[in-house]
């Protein structure tokens, strides 16, 4: 019989990048190159970071700012892996519906909709 899995920590970090201003949030001083490899804006803000551990198999839902959530569901993965089933929703409107893969204590970007100014980002990640 197989070793149930360990639940999984899940992260989300929730950055407001636009081109207003040319300022990096401290916050995010480990990820700048990165964020400004991948996206081409000047400024970058961490505006909410939340944190839940998550059975795999059961659902934990974040409230995004703009009137989002997101709905994330570790399924079976690898020891020393997380996969995240991802639902990004607005309202009733799903958004965004993915399957994230990466090393427990890996992170992932995800650009998301716009938001106040600019665009939301959000940093994802497992342990």
């Amino acid at each position: 019989m197989a070793a149930a899995q360990k639940p999984v920590t899940v992260d989300i970090g929730v950055v407001v990048a636009s081109n207003r201003g040319a300022s990096v949030d401290p916050a995010l001083s480990s990820l700048r190159a990165k964020l400004q490899a991948m996206f081409n804006y000047s400024s970058y803000k961490m505006v909410e970071r939340k944190s839940r551990a998550i059975a795999v198999g059961e659902t934990g839902d974040f409230d995004l700012p703009g009137g989002r959530s997101m709905r994330v569901t570790p399924v079976a993965a690898p020891e020393n892996k997380a996969r995240l089933a991802i639902q990004i929703m607005e309202g009733g409107k799903n958004l965004l519906t993915t399957t994230l893969g990466m090393s427990r204590g890996g992170m992932v970007l995800v650009g998301g909709p716009p938001y106040q100014s600019g665009v939301m980002i959000l940093i994802i990640s497992a342990e």
